[in-house]
């Protein structure tokens, strides 16, 4: 559904069909309106899908195909009975996002942010924290593998295009891990006419700073092309001190970052099948600190911890292409290479015996993969299949350390050694999904998937390696796992205005890193467990949503159970081990929409409600937010535009004790204002500027989903309080 605010300030409701978006004529519009499954955004140019909308606002274009690549199925996601939503290039350039990716994806519903620190931290998806390995993050389509715990540092919210959220069991499409969801990043691309004369332009694309930890990002690129190329260069940067807290500043919370990107493009002028070839890249240099959350607690002055740095190179080849006859309608085709390398330091403190300063070397894994997607239409089906596939070379860790008597002060150092013992993993995945428009008022849709999955083990100890470790190896040969998921649902048109959905899937996640990873670096052994099986899970979603000349809303209720689930167990006084003896439920209530009450009043609203029981114990699982909201109010004008943001959080208080304590119940208020600059003359065309307060009232949160040690006190990094009073400025051109 597309809704236009046209120059008579009149709201008209366009009903998309069932295959793509058409197009809908010539319009003098002064906002466009897009709402995709529920999410509502703004399109002030339409960046995110349309290489030439450059400019909506008092011009007159045409709405082009909105495509979110995630869903594999190439259908109009109003047709997809699974939960998408999406965040698209406005909302991006409009967002500060000092924090990171995170802090924008946590507006979207069955979302929280776990931070960490001023730029890390993971996402929380439907209960479950990203590094958990039950979401996965994907670029482009192609798996983002090798960094669970970090891997949202590494990405500046200014280079992303567009970021594609599907909520729920998504192994049908994505395999192993994608159990709860997947997230989405489509990177920037020049938006040219590849045809033209050769020609390029550079551009500042941001510029932002940030009060509460003296943030300065900036984005530049070099854009354009010609002659059938097409071309972007990125280059960003952002540096920040510790950021303050209404109980006190957030030690060990800085970040650094800066990164190089770039895009290039050739499509054949005569080919018969629209083609494009894809060469890019990513070079990526972070440093961060953990000032608490997971891995840091209880964080400053106990434990201390920071990555510097980690280094991503990445590298991919793609193909797109068209008219395939019998095969295919759409041809998409990748390969990509990519590599990490971080130095990890630790200073632990929670002993009263002894202080231990760590140093780890995780120059690994080195990840090939890629994918292939083919999209035909055979009748009243839209029918698209392809395969991917992944192969992760993992060296293991390497580790050295000083451990220094607190009693004496001597000191003794331990040299450089492995940890862990290497480890191979190979995934390949074929896949076939079906949107099958039976009726006028019903879509049904299904997918189904093999995947087959080989880990396998070095058999050389590592040196100095603990008994123990050495006996729960033995002789492992490796593991070979095989599982078959698969979907099915379905979209039921039961008025003009009420949809009804429904979506049955199977999950599943093979272990790896879990096979191996051994804790030897603490004061506890956690032991291998190379015999551990995949995790599985079964969804059932039901939902409905409902749109009028001024409303959008979606009502999307879920259960998953997980059989199999992998917990870590102490085995003896020393050890701990990971098994498979849990059983697990997941429950929950998401709620989003928005109402356009005026010609410039908007209102948007998000509420998530989420419970979790470890069916094994029958006690809750932890760290989950019971109940999140946020309401965000909105004048728009022709060239400006101001918005206040509420967001709340329901204090936590159905928990396991053994692992948690409960936490109090706060909200925040956000205010925002932004004005284009096009009034200053012809050069400052497509600039914006955007202010705001963000916590205006300095309040106190603890994110229920924010990881604590329970053995220490509650105190600013115990878990880590969220940032205070921050007055953020941006500039941001949008071209």
């Amino acid at each position: 559904m597309i809704i236009i605010l046209n120059n008579k300030r009149k709201l008209i409701m366009l009903t998309l069909p069932p295959r793509h978006l058409e197009k809908h004529g010539k319009a003098r519009q002064k906002t466009i309106y897009v709402v995709v499954s529920g999410v509502f955004m703004t399109l002030g140019g339409l960046p995110s899908f349309a290489a030439d909308l450059n400019d909506v606002m008092g011009e007159e274009k045409e709405l082009r195909e909105v495509e979110v690549t995630a869903t594999r199925t190439g259908g109009a996601v109003e047709d997809s009975p699974r939960s998408v939503s999406l965040v698209d290039a406005a909302t991006l350039s409009e967002r500060p996002a000092a924090s990171g990716l995170q802090s924008v994806l946590a507006e979207t519903p069955g979302i929280q942010f776990s931070r960490s620190g001023g730029l890390g931290g993971q996402i929380v998806m439907r209960g479950f924290n990203s590094n958990s390995q039950r979401s996965i993050l994907t670029v482009d389509g192609d798996r983002y593998l090798g960094r669970s715990t970090l891997e949202f540092n590494m990405f500046d919210a200014d280079g992303v295009e567009r970021v594609e959220v599907i909520r729920g069991a998504a192994s049908a499409l994505y395999g192993s891990d994608a159990m709860n969801g997947v997230v989405n990043i489509v990177t920037r691309r020049a938006k040219i006419d590849p045809n033209r004369d050769f020609e390029l332009t550079p551009h500042l694309r941001s510029l932002g700073i940030a009060s509460n930890n003296n943030m300065v990002g900036a984005r530049a690129e070099l854009e354009g092309g010609g002659n059938g190329f097409d071309l972007l260069i990125g280059l960003s940067g952002r540096t920040a001190e510790d950021f303050d807290t209404p109980l006190g500043r957030a030690e060990h919370s800085r970040y650094q970052s800066y990164g190089l990107d770039f895009n290039v493009g050739y499509s054949p002028k005569d080919s018969a099948h629209q083609s494009r070839y894809e060469l890019s890249g990513r070079y990526q240099h972070v440093d961060t600190e953990r000032a608490g959350g997971l891995g840091a607690a209880p964080g400053y002055p106990k434990r201390l911890l920071r990555e510097e740095p980690i280094v991503e190179q990445y590298l991919r080849l793609g193909y797109q292409g068209k008219n395939y006859g019998v095969f295919a309608d759409t041809l998409d085709v990748s390969v990509y290479r990519r590599h990490f390398e971080t130095d990890i330091y630790q200073t632990n403190r929670t002993s009263p015996a002894s202080t231990a300063n760590v140093h780890l070397k995780v120059y690994t894994p080195l990840v090939w993969g890629g994918h292939l997607t083919a999209l035909k239409n055979v009748g009243d089906h839209l029918i698209g299949y392809g395969a991917d596939f992944l192969h992760e070379r993992n060296k293991g860790r390497r580790q050295e350390d000083d451990v220094t008597n607190n009693a004496t002060g001597v000191t003794t150092h331990r040299p450089w050694r492995a940890v862990d013992r290497t480890r191979q993993q190979t995934d390949i995945g074929v896949f076939v999904t079906d949107e099958w428009k039976t009726a006028e008022r019903l879509t049904l849709s299904g997918a189904l998937r093999f995947d087959w999955v080989k880990a396998t083990i070095g058999k050389e100890p590592a040196a100095g390696e603990n008994a123990a470790i050495t006996a729960a190896f033995g002789d492992h040969p490796g593991v070979t796992r095989t599982a078959v998921t698969g979907n099915v649902g379905a979209v039921f048109k039961l008025t003009p205005v009420w949809d009804l959905t429904a979506n049955v899937s199977r999950g599943f996640r093979a272990p790896a890193g879990e096979m191996t990873t051994t804790g030897t670096a603490g004061a506890i052994n956690n032991l291998p467990a190379p015999d551990l099986n995949p995790e599985y899970s079964k969804s059932l979603e039901v939902g409905t949503r409902w749109h009028s000349d001024a409303h959008f809303g979606s009502l999307v209720g879920y259960l998953t159970r997980y059989t199999d689930l992998i917990v870590s167990t102490r085995i003896d006084s020393n050890n701990f081990q990971r098994k498979n003896i849990g059983k697990a439920e997941i429950a929950g209530i998401e709620l989003e929409g928005f109402w356009q009450f005026a010609s410039s009043w908007q209102l948007r609203y998000m509420a998530t409600y989420t419970r979790g029981t470890d069916k094994s114990s029958d006690v809750p699982l932890d760290y989950i937010a019971p109940l999140v909201g946020r309401l965000a109010l909105r004048y728009d004008r022709e060239t400006w535009y101001g918005e206040g943001v509420w967001r709340g959080y329901k204090g936590k208080t159905r928990i396991d004790p053994s692992k948690e304590r409960t936490s109090g119940s706060y909200s925040m208020i956000d205010l925002y204002a932004g004005a284009k600059l096009d009034r200053f003359g012809s050069a400052w065309r497509g600039w914006k500027v955007i202010a705001g307060i963000e916590n205006v009232f300095d309040r106190v949160g603890r994110n229920p989903t924010v990881y604590e040690d329970i053995a220490f006190a509650r105190n600013v990094t115990n878990p880590l309080v969220e940032p205070g009073r921050n007055f953020v400025l941006k500039i941001v051109s949008e071209y």
